[in-house]
């Protein structure tokens, strides 16, 4: 089976609403982050290295979360798309 190609006229507004926010929560995470850290430095809340490495992860399944929310949403909107080219 051939992939159908998608173009600009595959997506609908709602598709492309749907995109721009989930780039935009994104970005917005990914802002928050920077925000912390101005000097573009992560500097540890405390010297405990244990209580570091648990701070990073904090950090990390921050950015992760809203990565996945933000690919998986992405995807749904390129599946929806690819269907409709498909029918």
């Amino acid at each position: 089976m051939i992939t159908p190609q998608l173009n600009a006229e595959s997506f609908t507004k709602t598709d492309v609403d749907e995109f721009h926010k989930r780039m935009t929560e994104l970005v917005r995470t990914c802002q928050s982050v920077a925000d912390q850290y101005p000097r573009g430095v992560w500097e540890p809340s405390t010297a405990d290295v244990r209580d570091q490495f648990g701070e990073s992860m904090v950090l990390i399944a921050e950015v992760s979360r809203t990565l996945n929310r933000s690919r998986w949403g992405i995807r749904k909107v390129w599946d929806r798309a690819r269907q409709r080219v498909r029918a």
